[in-house]
């Protein structure tokens, strides 16, 4: 190829511009790299404890609104029993037990019994040392559970506070 009258090639601070542009841009992009590969265990970590700690919550609240009465348990094995009114059947009764896993963790069951048994795996990894129910036996009306569940993935602990009320009144006395 011929070069016409006038025009010339790219000078040497042309060629050493644009590779420098090129190696910012192909760093900022190894940098980013390495810190998505880096956090992607931690996120994947945290976003395992939190999911456990919101089933927990949903199943706990969803139990409590609909039941008449509330025990708080000693966490061995039984965290929480509740009392759930049927129609045209016996009371249900919901208890929320631990099971051990491996590493001190346990698994957060749902137990109900009516007419028949059924079991359920509501959460894993839970801290059963951080996880806490108070209860006023002595309330009149609006009396709500709290309740505090941990959970532990990895190195990463998730924590959420729950408070829920009952919309069937305890039966009068």
């Amino acid at each position: 190829m011929k070069l016409k009258k006038g025009e010339k090639g790219y000078t040497l601070i042309e060629i050493l511009v644009g590779l420098s542009i090129a190696a910012l841009v192909v760093g900022a992009a190894a940098a980013t790299t390495q810190t998505m590969l880096r956090l992607s265990p931690q996120n994947s970590e945290w976003a395992i404890a939190l999911r456990q700690v919101q089933d927990a919550g949903y199943w706990i609240s969803r139990d409590v609104m609909m039941s008449q009465t509330i025990e708080v348990g000693d966490k061995n094995p039984t965290f929480l029993t509740l009392t759930q009114p049927q129609i045209n059947s016996t009371d249900r009764t919901v208890d929320y037990q631990f099971q051990n896993m491996s590493g001190g963790l346990k698994r957060l069951m749902r137990v109900a019994t009516a007419d028949n048994t059924t079991t359920m795996l509501v959460a894993e990894y839970i801290s059963s040392d951080n996880t806490t129910a108070i209860y006023s036996e002595n309330c009149t009306d609006n009396c709500t559970l709290t309740f505090t569940i941990t959970a532990i993935s990895g190195n990463t602990a998730v924590t959420r506070e729950y408070e829920t009320a009952q919309r069937i009144p305890a039966p009068p006395e």
